[in-house]
């Protein structure tokens, strides 16, 4: 082997055992609320059919917005209607799961929410972290529609316990106020469903401003 075959060579090795590390280490090390972001989320863009999916095979290990685009498909076990979203679903490394119908697999992006008159409007269901997506501070909860089932569950960085839940049924009138209190990385999990079982992104949570934090 000449000189110059054997630098092609180890530069080669090099390469491929430093992706190898990056898939191995680096990406999975990414799957933190900590180090949710943007830049780090490894997931990749993708429109798959029912199938049975291994994470790391079929799709890449990262955050997704997940969009059905067939009437009553299913992504493990949320039913969905064409159009329905959820926002930054957690897909770790070698998990499977099986999907019906057409989906959409979308890199999440994680944006600000958007305030206006002291409001956040809270449409799509899923996952969202404090101080990256909502802004810190203290709020009052509520709901524009009674006709949806809302299940929201707040926990704290570590995300081993919750530390409030806050269950709506279909039809239930709220008799009092809501008042959460979200801190800097703390991550939210929203669940809204229709009376059919269905993810609904129909009707809105609103979070109302109250004596909020800086970030």
């Amino acid at each position: 082997m000449t000189l110059n075959k054997r630098i092609a060579a180890i530069s080669l090795f090099i390469l491929v055992g430093g992706f190898l590390i990056y898939k191995m280490y680096i990406v999975p090390s990414a799957m933190s609320a900590a180090n949710r972001n943007t830049e780090n989320n490894a997931a990749s863009y993708k429109v798959l059919e029912s199938q049975n999916i291994i994470v790391g095979k079929d799709i890449d290990q990262g955050y997704y917005d997940i969009k059905a685009l067939d009437n009553e498909a299913v992504v493990g076990s949320d039913k969905m209607h064409k159009n329905a979203v959820l926002h930054a679903e957690p897909y770790h490394m070698n998990v499977t799961f099986s999907i019906k119908g057409k989906i959409e697999f979308k890199p999440s992006e994680f944006k600000k929410t958007v305030k206006k008159n002291q409001q956040i409007i809270m449409k799509d269901p899923g996952h969202y972290v404090v101080g990256t997506e909502i802004p810190a501070g203290n709020y009052v909860l509520s709901r524009t529609t009674d006709k949806i089932r809302v299940f929201v569950d707040i926990k704290d960085e570590t995300q081993t316990e919750s530390l409030q839940t806050i269950p709506w049924e279909i039809d239930e009138k709220v008799k009092k106020p809501i008042e959460i209190e979200l801190k800097k990385g703390y991550n939210v999990y929203i669940d809204k469903t229709g009376k059919d079982g269905y993810i609904s992104n129909e009707g809105d949570l609103i979070l109302e401003v109250n004596d909020q934090e800086s970030n």
